[in-house]
């Protein structure tokens, strides 16, 4: 390989450093030669640098290749496992399909048509109420001054049991608040969900069931207490003034 050869500004030629280096104590040439000698230096530093980014680079492209064929392997273990525990939960989904046993918080439901199977005429003792969840609805009575009330809130509890808050704005020989303690067929009630006691629902499970509560600030809180202690005492009577309350009310059908 031919020696990279550097101008002289003395004669204005071209020579290799090897020939400034011999000329480095001459004081004719001795400019020419420190000029050359930074000239080289400064290349080998650039040289240099630009090694190290080489290296530098390589080895980030090596590690990000080891990171990705890492995480490769993560996601197709965590899909297998995925897959292993779907399969296994596949194969137990007999045990129980009810939406009680699937439910392990009380959720609040939006969507009221979903429990239009509950819709329907509740008779109790005095007086009847009828749920349209279709509508979002409670009409209280029959009569041409039936009161009705809107939905508010819906609450779905873990025993499947159903707590839906009602208002009726116009009201004014009834209660404008009222809360539903709604128990489906084949379901019991199996705790007082507002204070989180346990409870014996000794009703006829065989077809819907509801009780009432009241609220004294305006919708901000329910009294269950009775609605629930009627469930426990399977109040089924009453008197005119108070079976709308602490009463229970059955599905006709």
């Amino acid at each position: 390989m031919k020696p990279k050869t550097y101008p002289s500004k003395r004669t204005r030629s071209q020579h290799t450093y090897a020939f400034y280096k011999e000329r480095r104590d001459d004081p004719a040439w001795r400019e020419d030669y420190l000029r050359v000698r930074a000239i080289r230096q400064r290349a080998l530093i650039i040289e240099v640098m630009l090694g190290i980014l080489v290296i530098a680079i390589g080895v980030f492209i090596v590690k990000e290749s080891q990171k990705q064929s890492t995480n490769n392997h993560i996601v197709d273990s965590t899909s297998s496992s995925q897959a292993t525990t779907q399969s296994s939960s596949s194969s137990k989904s007999h045990v129980s399909t009810s939406t009680a046993s699937s439910i392990k918080h009380s959720t609040t439901i939006t969507n009221y048509s979903r429990y239009n199977k509950y819709s329907g005429k509740y008779i109790g003792y005095a007086n009847s109420y009828t749920l349209d969840f279709k509508k979002g609805t409670l009409v209280a009575g029959d009569s041409s001054q039936a009161q009705v009330y809107y939905f508010k809130q819906v609450i779905l509890h873990p025993d499947g049991s159903l707590v839906i808050n009602v208002h009726n704005s116009v009201s004014k020989s009834s209660p404008s608040y009222l809360s539903v303690l709604l128990a489906p067929a084949n379901k019991k009630i199996t705790k007082n969900w507002q204070t989180e006691t346990s409870l014996d629902d000794n009703t006829d499970d065989s077809t819907n069931r509801l009780s009432l509560a009241t609220s004294n600030d305006n919708g901000k809180t329910y009294n269950m207490s009775p609605a629930y202690k009627a469930f426990s005492e399977n109040s089924t009577s009453g008197s005119s003034s108070s079976s709308s309350y602490s009463t229970i009310f059955a599905t006709t059908n």
